[in-house]
């Protein structure tokens, strides 16, 4: 069932022409409190206590397995932790007004002109 729902993320993703949106999508996957990979690390968490609570090795051995998984979705939130602000930098933004010379009115725009030195003076 949540696979599902995770896929049909990943279709809308896929099917958006708008960055806004797609970093909208990816927020619900990568929000540091609330989003998907930290839910998942959470799961692995509980999954961890729930294999150390069987009195067999192979507990202990999972039980460390799952925590590894919940501590490498944890890192990859913090690798992550900027992807969202950056898919919407991806937006283009909107052309900046050019003026040019023949739309401003006095004095030119361009380079200051060159200040010749006063004859006779030594720097």
């Amino acid at each position: 069932m949540y696979g599902r729902q995770v896929l049909a993320l990943t279709d809308q993703l896929n099917g958006t022409t708008s960055y806004e949106h797609a970093a909208a999508l990816a927020e619900q996957v990568l929000e540091p409190t609330d989003g998907l990979l930290e839910r998942l690390a959470e799961f692995f968490e509980a999954a961890a206590e729930k294999a150390k609570e069987a009195d067999h090795d192979d507990g202990f051995d999972l039980h460390y397995d799952l925590e590894d998984a919940a501590s490498t979705l944890r890192g990859l939130g913090e690798d992550l932790h900027v992807a969202v602000d950056r898919m919407r930098a991806l937006a283009p933004r909107s052309p900046a007004r050019q003026t040019t010379k023949a739309t401003v009115s006095g004095s030119s725009i361009g380079l200051p002109t060159a200040v010749l030195p006063t004859p006779g003076r030594i720097r």
